[in-house]
């Protein structure tokens, strides 16, 4: 362990008492501080300024220019094209989703406003909700294929 000390006397080397005096000479004359009583006071230091708090209603974004367009990729010029969602459509898969929908559409008009429907409208709803479910259900794959072709994310 560093440092000084005792010998097993209880005596301080002399080595020390020179160490200690040499240290405390560095530093000068020690002075208490003013008494409270004393009538001139301690010039007291200008309280600083605290920095200005920044919150959520502080945010201005910055103005638009004509270069920010959202459907152009900044880094490599890419452009999105828009999507066409009835290109690949099947045609036979698409009137069966109208039948469907269609034939709800009807006999939920014919409960809620049309009380007294004639019995044919109540036929072409029916007709055409089984139509839209036989349609989807024929439509369905029967298995799924481990090479089906996907769409999904090429790199």
């Amino acid at each position: 362990m560093a440092g000084p000390t005792r010998e097993p006397g209880g005596d301080v080397p002399d080595d020390f008492e020179a160490r200690w005096a040499e240290l405390t000479s560095r530093l000068g004359e020690l002075r208490l501080p003013p008494a409270e009583d004393d009538p001139e006071p301690a010039p007291e230091a200008a309280p600083r300024a605290a920095p200005p708090v920044v919150g959520p209603r502080d945010y201005s974004p910055e103005p638009e220019t004509e270069d920010d367009d959202p459907e152009r990729d900044v880094v490599d010029g890419f452009v999105q094209p828009d999507p066409d969602p009835f290109s690949r459509a099947e045609p036979v898969v698409v009137v069966g989703w109208v039948a469907l929908l269609g034939g709800l559409a009807l006999m939920v008009v014919c409960v809620l406003a049309w009380r007294g429907a004639p019995g044919m409208v109540w036929l072409v709803a029916v007709g055409a909700l089984a139509t839209g479910i036989g349609l989807l259900l024929w439509r369905m794959p029967a298995r799924r294929d481990a090479d089906d072709y996907d769409d999904g994310a090429v790199v």
